[in-house]
């Protein structure tokens, strides 16, 4: 962990599934930092607006960050798909916004996007590979990323994939939320078997965002984009069959659907190829197994489970 006292570190989204132990990591170690969030600010993060440039504005000038980390975001595809238009003005707008503003005072801005760029046809994908979106989700995170670069040559985009991890309630995540269905019934639970997906804990996310600062703030990360992925493939049934045990049902109870996903379309296989973080040595990868028991206690302990 970096032990540089000078850095000063600005996160949106600082309440949300990744902010919140990005924001106790940073809180352990010689980093000075300010979060910011809307819905559930309080508990010293800072009730901002991202969608108003005039209060991200004041933001940064009190603030003062070396970098600011983005995590805001819509990330529900069907949500989005509901309605694009709002959806819009937070991942695309607040972004070329905030990018833009970070440019002027010489912060450097990481972006969270999204495997979603990608229509699944190629995997494993490299940064630098083509994109092609399937849903409104994907394309708004690609115009994120290009409003992000096109800001300023030192701002990076984190690609990842679907995450999970500590958290108060099941529908955080579209992993742990899994755990319902075996809940809420007795009988077979029907899971897609179609899309093969690589989930990563957010833990683990937070780490590799703290091992990129000093390279952030200093100018000195490869780029424009970086990729960071798990290697396990699940479906949504193989993943079923690890939760189900851990909520109390049998593992049999998940079974195979093969019909078409209903929702927002999603690529079948996206895989991450991280070359660049694997050079830097920070793929730190929790198992599946490992990972999602964690995030479950966690929810059971706070009552939401």
């Amino acid at each position: 962990m970096n032990s540089n006292p000078t850095i000063t570190v600005a996160v949106t989204g600082a309440s949300g599934l990744l902010g919140r132990p990005l924001l106790a990591l940073l809180a352990d170690s010689r980093y000075r930092v300010r979060g910011a969030a809307w819905s559930r600010a309080g508990g010293g993060l800072d009730r901002i607006d991202i969608t108003d440039p005039a209060a991200v504005d004041a933001w940064l000038d009190e603030v003062k960050p070396d970098v600011l980390v983005h995590l805001a975001a819509e990330r529900r595809p069907d949500v989005y798909a509901e309605d694009p238009e709002t959806a819009d003005r937070l991942n695309i707008d607040a972004t070329e916004a905030l990018a833009t503003s970070c440019a002027a005072r010489e912060v450097n801005l990481i972006f969270l996007s999204t495997n979603y760029v990608f229509d699944g046809t190629s995997s494993p994908y490299l940064p630098d590979d083509a994109t092609n979106p399937l849903n409104d989700y994907g394309w708004g995170k690609l115009a994120g990323e290009h409003a992000v670069t096109g800001a300023s040559g030192r701002h990076r985009v984190l690609r990842v994939p679907m995450f999970h991890g500590p958290s108060e309630s099941l529908e955080e995540s579209s992993v742990t939320v899994l755990a319902r269905a075996f809940l809420d019934s007795d009988g077979p639970v029907p899971l897609d078997v179609r899309q093969t997906r690589y989930p990563a804990y957010a833990p683990d996310l937070a780490v590799v965002i703290v091992g990129l600062l000093p390279g952030l703030a200093g100018g000195s990360l490869p780029g424009p984009i970086l990729h960071f992925s798990p290697d396990e493939p699940f479906t949504k049934r193989d993943m079923g069959e690890i939760i189900a045990p851990l909520v109390g049902a049998e593992s049999a109870r998940a079974v195979a659907d093969e019909r078409p996903p209903s929702g927002a379309a999603r690529p079948e296989k996206v895989k991450l190829a991280c070359p660049n973080l694997e050079a830097m040595g920070l793929m730190k990868i929790t198992p599946f197994r490992e990972a999602i028991r964690m995030s479950l206690e966690s929810i059971r302990e706070a009552g939401g489970l």
